[in-house]
């Protein structure tokens, strides 16, 4: 099944970059870094109900939420939703991360805008900049685990 094609257009050098180095996954990382990274964020423009990615799906692309809403869906035994409302929030994580698949479902639940930095250029810029790279993929772990407590309170809610 296609999917619709999302409105899509590359940001301005300058806007992505201030963009993203307000979030806190970037905060305080060079301006070089940042720029480089720039280059190559696109906004999209989603509607409500537009299924982004599926579980399982190969992970291409890390999300951040710049306006709107979407859930993230992981299917097991139950089915858990982790609202994503937050402007800044980041999800597609996978994107960098082994084996390189999406675990888990996006959908948007309003209209809503994002900025999408394709995973394997961020690699390579992690690759070329260690110490960033580190400290980035440091915040990013601690993104996932936060996301992971938070199924277990929903979990442990849900048995009682």
């Amino acid at each position: 099944m296609r999917r619709p094609q999302a409105s899509c257009q590359p940001l301005t050098h300058q806007e992505p970059a201030m963009y993203i180095q307000e979030l806190e996954l970037f905060e305080r990382i060079p301006s070089h870094i940042i720029n480089e990274i720039a280059q190559f964020a696109v906004e999209e423009d989603h509607p409500a109900e537009h299924v982004l990615f599926r579980e399982g799906e190969e992970a291409d692309y890390l999300y951040l939420l710049e306006d709107g809403q979407l859930a993230i869906t992981v299917e097991r035994e139950k089915e858990i939703v982790f609202p994503i409302t937050e402007p800044g929030s980041i999800f597609g994580w996978s994107a960098l991360v082994e084996p390189r698949k999406y675990t888990a479902s996006a959908e948007f639940v309003l209209d809503s805008k994002v900025v999408k930095l394709e995973g394997e250029r961020l690699l390579k810029i992690f690759e070329r900049n260690p110490t960033e790279g580190l400290l980035i993929m440091r915040r990013l772990a601690g993104i996932i685990a936060s996301r992971l407590m938070d199924s277990y309170q929903k979990l442990t809610v849900t048995k009682r």
